[in-house]
Order: C-alpha cells, then sequence, then structure tokens
C-alpha cells in the first residue's frame, strides 16, 4: 500500500528518473529499518504488558494465600479462645471478686494463646449478661473504642453463631480491623462476645508489602465490598465500589486484564475472588507507569531506526547517484550540453536518452516512409547507370542488396515498349502527366508479362519504358510467349491510351550486370520502325543481322552525340554528326526514316536535360520536333544543329552551372560558419548539401580558391586569434567553441599556424598593446 501510494505521488508529480531513482533507493533503504524498529517496539511494549499482566495474577494468588493463612490464624485462635473453659466459665460467672480464679484462668489462657499466634491482636470480651462488662487484655475497658465494640455489634445484627469480620475504619473510632465470635460459640451472640482486634500495620507486616513495582496498588474487599486491606489506611472499611466500577467487578471470572478510568488516570486491572471466604482482590496498576519503559524501549528504537534511515539514506543518495551515472554519461555523448541551447539547465538523461530515442524512431520511420516512396526511383536509378554501363559487377551486387534486387531466372529479357510518335507524345501530355502515363504503361506490361518468374522495369526516357523479365531459358516457346505478351500488351495501349507503341525485345542476358547490352539491341530494333512502321513487335530472334547492325551503330553514333553536346564537348560532337550523316546514304533510308532517326536523338538529348533538371524547349525557345519537320535539306539539318541547337545549350549549362555552382558553394561557407563549434568534415558538409565529396571538393576549389579544410582552418584560427587577443576566454573554452576534442590538438594546430602557443600568442599581442 505504501510503495502504490509512493508510485502514485512520484506520477503525479512528475519526478526526473534521477529523483524517482533516489525515492526507490532510500524507500527500499528506510523501509525496512523504520519497519523492524516499529515492529520492535511493538513486540518490546506487547512483552511488557504480558510481563505486567503475570505479574499482577501471580500477585494476587500470592495475596490470596497470605491473607487466607491469615484469616484461617486468626479465625483458629478466636475459636482456641472462644471454646476454652475458663472463658466460658468467666462469661457465664461474670466478672465479680468470686469468680476471681476463672478470671485468671482466662487472662493466662488469652496470653498463652496470644504468644504462640503469628499474627499480633488484641482481646476483647463482651459480658453481655452483666452490664455490658468488657474485658480487653491491651485497652481501659472505659474507652470509647471499646465502649464502640456493643455499638458495632448491634449495628452488624448478626443472626446466627457464625464469626464476622469488621474492616478497619467501618465505623467512627473503629481504626482495627475486627472479627467476633459468640461465647460459648454456640450460643448465638446472647451470652458473650469475643473480639479479636488486628491493627492494620499487623495485617501488612503478616502478608508482606502491597505496593509493587510500576506502581501496583492491591485492594482486598470483604464479601459485603468493603475494603479489609490497603496500603492506604484511611481506605480501609470504604466501599471499593466506590474506587472501582461495578462493571470491571462482574467481569472478574474472565481471568482477563481491563482498562478503567479513575478520577481522570487510567488503570489496567485484574481481578479474583477467593473461593475460601469470598474475599474479592484487585490491583491496579496505572497505565503511564505500565507504558513508561515500552515507550522508552519505543523511543530507543526509533533513535536506533532514525540514525541507521540517515545512514541508509547517505547510502542510498550516493548509490543512487553511481548507479544514475552511467545514464548522465550517455546522455551527454548523445545529447551534449551545447546542443540543449544556451540558458537552459541539464535535463534529466532518461528524459533525454527517452525524447533521443523516440526522435530517432520517429526519424527513422520518416526515412522508411521515404525510402519507401523513393524505392522505385532507387531501382530505377540503379537500372539507368546499368544501362548507361557506370556501374561494375562490385557496385552493382552493393547497390542490389540496399534496393532487393534479386534474379528469378536464369537470363534477363530487356523489353522496350516506346510511343511511335514522340513529338505528339509531347503535344498530347503535359509534364506532369508524362509520370503518371508512363506509370500506367509500366502497370499494364507488368500484368501482361506476369506469368514469368519475375518482371520490373522503369522509364528510361520520355515516352520509353523498359521491362526486365526474368526466365529460367531462351528456347522457342519462352520467345513466344514473349513476344504474344508483347501483342497484347500494344493492343491494350491502342485501347487505353492514344498513341500506338511499338515493341522491342533484346536477346536474354546472364544477369542485370548485362542488361545494358540488351537495351541497345532493343533499342537499335526500335529503329527498324523507320522502315516497318508503327506499332509492331520485333524480337533479336526474328530481326534482320545486317539491319541490327547498321541501326545498333547509328543508335550509338547519336548516344555519343548527346553525351558530347551535354559535356560542352562541341568538337567532337561535330565529327560524330559527320560520320553519322556520312552513314545515312549507305543505310538507304527513307526521308521519313532519317527524320525519326534524328527525332529519336533530339529525345535523347530532351531526357539528358531533364536529368539536369532543364527544359530543352526552354533553352530554345521554339519546339524542336516542329522544327524538325520543317528542314528539307541535311545540310539545313546540319547547320541547325550544329550552328543554333548545340551552341545554345552549351551556352546554357555553362551559365546555369556557373550560377549554381558559386551559390552552393556560398551556402557551404554559410554553413560553415555558423557550425565552428563541431567537429567539420568534407564528408559531412556534402552529405548536408546532398553532394558528393568529389564534386564538392572541386567546385569549392573553383570558387574560393582552396580547398575545403584550408577554408575550415583558417577560418577557425582567425577567430582564435580574435578571441586571444581581444577577450580573456579561457584557451580550453576556446578549444571547445572551435570544435576540437582537446586543448592539446587545439595548441599544437595553433601553434603549426603561427609557430607560437596559444597563451604565449595572447601574452605578446597584449605586451605589445
Amino acid at each position: 500500500m505504501i510503495r502504490m501510494r509512493l508510485l502514485r505521488i512520484v506520477r503525479m508529480t512528475g519526478v526526473s528518473f534521477k529523483r524517482k531513482l533516489l525515492l526507490y533507493s532510500m524507500f527500499l533503504s528506510i523501509f525496512p529499518v523504520l519497519s523492524v524498529g516499529l515492529f520492535s517496539s511493538y513486540m518490546a511494549s506487547r512483552s511488557i504488558q504480558t510481563e505486567v499482566d503475570k505479574n499482577h495474577r501471580y500477585m494476587l494468588n500470592q495475596m490470596q494465600v497470605q491473607l487466607n493463612q491469615f484469616t484461617n490464624s486468626l479465625s483458629m485462635n478466636s475459636i482456641y479462645i472462644a471454646t476454652n473453659l475458663a472463658v466460658e466459665k468467666s462469661v457465664q460467672g461474670g466478672p465479680g471478686i468470686e469468680n476471681l480464679n476463672e478470671y485468671l484462668e482466662m487472662n493466662e489462657t488469652i496470653r498463652r494463646i496470644r504468644s504462640t499466634s503469628p499474627v499480633k491482636y488484641h482481646v476483647s470480651i463482651l459480658y453481655k449478661r452483666f452490664s455490658n462488662f468488657i474485658y480487653s487484655n491491651e485497652y481501659d475497658r472505659n474507652s470509647i473504642s471499646q465502649i464502640a465494640l456493643y455499638n458495632i455489634l448491634d449495628k452488624m445484627k448478626p443472626t446466627t453463631s457464625q464469626s464476622f469480620y469488621v474492616p478497619a475504619n467501618t465505623f467512627d473510632d473503629q481504626p482495627n480491623m475486627l472479627l467476633f465470635r459468640p461465647i460459648p460459640i454456640a450460643s448465638n451472640y446472647t451470652e458473650g462476645v469475643l473480639v479479636l482486634q488486628v491493627d492494620p500495620l499487623n495485617i501488612l507486616q503478616f502478608v508482606g508489602s502491597i505496593e509493587h513495582g510500576q506502581g501496583t496498588k492491591v485492594l482486598v474487599a470483604d464479601q459485603n465490598d468493603r475494603i479489609v486491606i490497603s496500603s492506604k489506611m484511611d481506605e480501609m472499611g470504604e466501599n471499593l465500589l466506590d474506587l472501582v466500577p461495578l462493571s470491571s467487578l462482574l467481569n472478574e471470572k474472565q481471568d482477563r486484564p481491563q482498562t478503567m478510568d479513575i478520577d481522570g488516570v487510567a488503570y489496567k486491572l485484574h481481578t479474583t475472588k477467593s473461593p475460601v471466604n469470598d474475599w474479592r482482590y484487585v490491583a491496579m496498576t496505572p497505565m503511564s507507569e505500565l507504558t513508561a519503559q515500552s515507550e522508552n524501549i519505543k523511543l530507543t528504537s526509533w533513535v536506533v531506526a532514525g540514525v541507521l534511515a540517515l545512514l541508509w539514506m547517505l547510502i542510498a543518495l550516493i548509490g543512487s547517484e553511481r548507479m544514475y551515472f552511467p545514464i548522465q554519461r550517455l546522455s551527454d555523448k548523445v545529447i551534449p550540453l551545447n546542443k540543449a541551447g544556451k540558458g537552459k539547465s541539464r535535463v534529466d538523461g532518461l528524459d533525454a536518452l527517452d525524447a533521443y530515442m523516440v526522435q530517432l524512431v520517429d526519424t527513422n520511420r520518416k526515412l522508411n516512409d521515404r525510402l519507401t516512396e523513393q524505392f522505385p526511383y532507387l531501382k530505377q536509378g540503379v537500372f539507368q547507370q546499368l544501362l548507361r554501363g557506370e556501374m561494375s559487377e562490385q557496385e552493382f551486387v552493393q547497390a542490389a542488396e540496399k534496393v532487393n534486387m534479386r534474379l528469378k531466372g536464369s537470363f534477363v529479357f530487356v523489353c522496350v515498349a516506346e510511343a511511335d510518335d514522340i513529338p505528339s507524345f509531347h503535344r498530347t501530355y503535359r509534364e506532369n502527366e508524362r509520370a503518371l502515363i508512363h506509370y500506367a504503361l509500366f502497370k499494364m506490361m507488368e500484368e501482361t508479362f506476369h506469368g514469368f518468374p519475375e518482371c520490373t522495369g522503369f522509364t528510361s526516357k520520355t515516352g520509353q519504358v523498359v521491362l526486365l523479365i526474368g526466365a529460367e531459358d531462351a528456347s522457342e516457346e519462352t520467345w513466344e510467349a514473349l513476344r504474344r505478351c508483347s501483342d497484347e500488351m500494344r493492343s491494350n495501349a491502342r485501347q487505353y491510351f492514344r498513341f500506338p507503341v511499338s515493341v522491342a525485345i533484346g536477346n536474354p542476358q546472364p544477369g542485370y550486370t548485362a542488361i545494358g547490352r540488351g537495351y541497345e539491341e532493343a533499342v537499335a530494333l526500335l529503329s527498324h520502325r523507320l522502315v516497318m512502321g508503327e506499332d509492331f513487335t520485333i524480337s533479336a530472334d526474328r530481326a534482320d543481322e545486317r539491319l541490327l547492325k547498321s541501326s545498333r551503330q547509328m543508335v550509338e553514333l547519336q548516344k555519343q552525340i548527346v553525351f558530347h553536346v551535354v559535356n560542352g564537348n562541341m568538337e567532337e560532337s561535330r565529327q560524330l554528326l559527320d560520320q553519322l550523316i556520312a552513314e545515312l546514304p549507305n543505310a538507304q533510308m527513307k526521308p521519313e526514316t532519317v527524320r525519326g532517326l534524328f527525332s529519336y536523338m533530339l529525345g535523347e538529348l530532351d531526357y539528358m536535360l531533364q536529368q539536369l533538371g532543364l527544359d530543352i524547349q526552354q533553352i530554345t525557345g521554339e519546339d524542336m520536333h516542329e522544327r524538325l519537320s520543317k528542314l528539307r535539306l541535311l545540310p539545313e539539318l546540319e547547320h541547325w544543329l550544329l550552328d543554333e541547337l548545340f551552341p545554345a545549350v552549351k551556352a546554357h549549362l555553362q551559365t546555369e552551372t556557373l550560377s549554381k555552382q558559386a551559390r552552393t558553394v556560398r551556402q557551404v561557407i554559410q554553413f560553415v560558419q555558423e557550425r565552428m563549434q563541431d567537429e567539420l568534415s568534407l564528408q559531412m558538409t556534402a552529405d548536408h548539401f546532398n553532394l558528393s565529396v568529389s564534386y564538392l571538393s572541386k567546385i569549392f576549389k573553383e570558387e574560393s580558391g582552396q580547398t575545403f579544410s584550408e577554408y575550415v582552418l583558417a577560418l577557425k584560427m582567425e577567430k582564435a586569434q580574435q578571441w586571444l587577443e581581444h577577450t580573456g576566454t579561457p584557451i580550453k573554452d576556446i578549444a571547445e567553441k572551435l570544435g576540437y576534442s582537446s586543448v592539446q590538438n587545439f595548441n599544437r594546430t595553433f601553434k603549426q599556424c603561427f609557430n607560437v602557443p596559444p597563451g604565449e600568442y595572447r601574452k605578446w599581442k597584449r605586451d605589445g598593446a
């Protein structure tokens, strides 16, 4: 219960984990100590109470035995006297001179009996038949106390010959306890009466002290509830019910202690009744006396528990600090203080780690989402590099693991589907619509070729979709299935799209790394439509080898021309274009075929510029395909390409590249200046701007005239000089602000740059000033 309340309080108050750890440690350390202290004090108090109860019972039993012996001794002495012949004769004969011998013998008998009695008492004999004469061995017969005996006898009104006791102080002028017995013993108090008078001090002497430890008080009352024995003389003869409630006396047979209040004082009460004479014995002990010892024990226990609790609190404090240290150290490593912001105090380590982990998980989730979104583009990028031959076998293996590319089947067929009229495709669909058309065309092909073990693809350029098909063999049945699926796909394209599509299938390749060769074959096959027309399916196994070779050479020349134009190599572009135009007469192509060949080359150029974020129509200010359709002679075509189109593309690329490069370097410099406190590297900066390390290094050197590391070092050393010369900032703090892992590294670098350590530099500057 206590632990649940503590946990509830901790949750409500929002205590940090460090304080929670301290609270739990203290709770686990202090609670057992306090529990043991509480339990031990309770057991000690309980033990004392039990011991007191046992002492009370024992004391009452002893008192009962002693008083029984006292009353028995007193009763026997009274019987001896009352039945003595001389005493009887004296009572019957009277106190006259004629009975002097009997009187003297009675006196001797009484003396002898008293001398042998363990109880000290005085004897009085009332001669009722002789004018109430009184004999006494000690008192004057005419004294008030002796005369009062007749009054007491009259008030007691005995009806039988039985003896009876009258406690001391029951009546006025009656300081002693009295025992009445008739003489003769069966005369029913009509002739003579024997009275034994016992001083209360003698009673107490006989039974022993009734004042016991812990302030215990003992009361003994007769059958009429008159107090016979008490430590206070004035209480003897009083009614017991005036001191002890009746309810407590009624429970005496339960033999269990009771608690009661008398005059505002709490007492613990034990009562018992004698079976011999029906007397009641009462033991009373003030509760304050009983609890004093237990309170002392409790106080001692709590003092010891408090000392132990303080000791364990100190141990818990030190232990929690030691246990929390690894968490704080990890938190400081993961989330340094300088990243928490200026003016902010150190946050709880576990909360910081928790927030960091939540942020990490959230960032990881976002990255996974972005990766999932970019996954098709990653695969497409890998395929593009494979098509252009820009990826080695080892690089492909690494990239394939990232994008989960695994070949299903022994061979890969490259199937290329392309719109027959690219200019019309451009005019029909806007740029944002083309991506949707490419995706729909790809999905249609994928669904059509779903019967093969592997079917994946990508958009290679505008109006063209490449499908990679995995197959177990390259048999005639496989080729036939590929052609059948291609015809079905073209039929679906005619039905659902507004442009005709031709499909070419290259020779099977042994793996993904060879798809570049298969793609070139498929593209070369597509060039046959210059002769075969639109909307056809052609496969490498049925293509004319001579025509295929010629087409392949022209396609290769076109790619090289486009490559050199994009890279600004105008001389190489001119030479290759001359070579291509020289090959055209040998190919015996129709004008429409030649126009389609150059239209394809323009499409390649447009695609390459789109990869750089440029639009060829914005560069030229006109529709290239429309301009191409207006040209009638090859010299006109050559002049337009070499003197207008290619130079315009080169000039725009140079301008765009230079302005973009300068802007990028300015952003990098600003980034470095804002993060001087970090250990910046070229790799880190390149990753931040999504650039390759080699490209960033190249453009930084071109724009700034120095390498990236030289600039960073110069910037930090310049700042260090300013701080050393104009501020009193400690060298250690300067090293931290400049992102150095240690003061030694900073000192060594500074000395290498200025041939003097930082401390001496500061002193030299100030002395010089």
